[in-house]
């Protein structure tokens, strides 16, 4: 590795490396030889984030949590994943905090704070796609299988729009592993 470095003519700095290390982190995740998890660090931002008192506070939030929403299955087609406060950032709705909201973003916190730890993909190994669809959304998971168990390596959600919803169930499985 140190010898490509070196033929590319790229100059470390000691202080911003980290090499020989069991785990990293990184972009707040924790890289490991077991796979990607998230950055305990970051998440206690999510375990102690406030009630949103308006629109933009719910839009920091889902903008926090929508870059770990890989870790995170239905994170954006169920009434507990993100899309009761979705539904608040909308232009022409008036912010009206429900019970439906505080469960949500209750909901959210929990799940985002017991993240599971993803896989890394194999190539040489098959990938199983599961996927889910409803009236309203889609789900995706990706798997491989690892010895004698099923290892996810990442989640997906959708909110359907509008003219998705109107498609047959076949057209929105196949919408689901398009995407």
């Amino acid at each position: 590795m140190l010898i490509k470095i070196q033929s590319a003519n790229l100059k470390l700095s000691p202080k911003k490396c980290s090499l020989f290390k069991r785990q990293v982190s990184f972009l707040g995740y924790v890289v490991s030889d077991e796979g990607i998890r998230t950055d305990p660090e970051k998440i206690s931002a999510v375990k102690d984030w406030p009630v949103p008192k308006d629109k933009t506070q719910v839009r920091a939030f889902l903008g926090l949590c929508s870059y770990y929403r890989r870790f995170v299955k239905n994170f954006g087609d169920r009434d507990d994943g993100a899309k009761p406060l979705h539904k608040l950032t909308k232009e022409k709705r008036h912010f009206c905090w429900d019970e439906s909201c505080n469960i949500a973003f209750q909901e959210l916190k929990d799940r985002l704070c017991k993240t599971p730890i993803l896989g890394y993909p194999d190539a040489e190994k098959d990938f199983i796609v599961d996927t889910d669809a409803s009236d309203i959304g889609l789900g995706v998971v990706l798997l491989q299988w690892n010895s004698d168990q099923e290892i996810v390596i990442a989640y997906f959600s959708k909110s359907l729009s509008k003219p998705e919803r109107n498609c047959c169930v076949t057209r929105r499985e196949l919408l689901a592993v398009v995407k």
